[in-house]
């Protein structure tokens, strides 16, 4: 089975800078429309059998062009979906430190297990998402290939749990929006193919890709 995890196009919270985004009616700008039509069209060509979206506006409106053009259903998973980030919701790292010092202190010293009140630890949405690829793997023989747009903690946990990357490697690693990480499963092996490609985008720069091939 292939599958294609994909972080959402830019948001209006993205372009405010705002660190802890889980808000699930957030906006894309103009921008990140635009971003969602380059995706489409990289992948048009693709076969794609099944796809799979958090709950999040952000979400629908970045794999709509591609619906248009290729008229595949899909699905809402919510184990998809961003990390609640509890009391920390809506805020910048900056100012999440500022507001909750010690707690914001005691979720750096232990990233994956600790849980910010009211919100959910890394841990978590690991348990999550290793439930949404166990039932992805029960339909191996009659599913090649899917598509998912989710988000970017999400992400951050697949290479950690999944891929065996270091927690400070994967949470440093930036997903752009729109960026394809694409993985391929064998039994119970996981191989990355391309992680955080953004070759799509016309306005990328060399300088500015984070591409991972193997």
């Amino acid at each position: 089975m292939k599958i294609y995890l994909i972080r959402h196009a830019q948001t209006t919270t993205n372009l405010k800078g705002i660190n802890f985004d889980d808000k699930k009616n957030v906006l894309l700008t103009k921008r990140g429309q635009k971003q969602a039509r380059e995706l489409a069209q990289k992948l048009i060509k693709i076969k794609i059998d099944k796809i799979f979206i958090s709950e999040a506006k952000r979400s629908y409106q970045t794999i709509l062009p591609l619906i248009k053009l290729k008229s595949i259903p899909f699905k809402i998973d919510t184990r998809l979906n961003e990390a609640n980030f509890g009391i920390f919701s809506g805020l910048t790292f900056k100012a999440a430190e500022k507001k909750y010092p010690e707690i914001y202190n005691a979720r750096l010293k232990d990233k994956w297990n600790y849980r910010i009140p009211k919100g959910e630890s890394f841990k978590d949405v690991s348990e999550r998402l290793e439930s949404f690829l166990k039932n992805l793997k029960k339909e191996s023989n009659k599913v090649g290939s899917v598509l998912t747009i989710t988000h970017a903690t999400v992400l951050k946990v697949f290479l950690v749990k999944f891929l065996k990357f270091p927690l400070k490697k994967a949470d440093s690693t930036y997903f752009k929006n729109t960026s394809i990480s694409f993985f391929e499963i064998k039994n119970k092996n996981i191989k990355a193919k391309t992680i955080n490609d953004s070759t799509h985008l016309d306005n990328d720069t060399l300088k500015s890709k984070r591409i991972y091939r193997r």
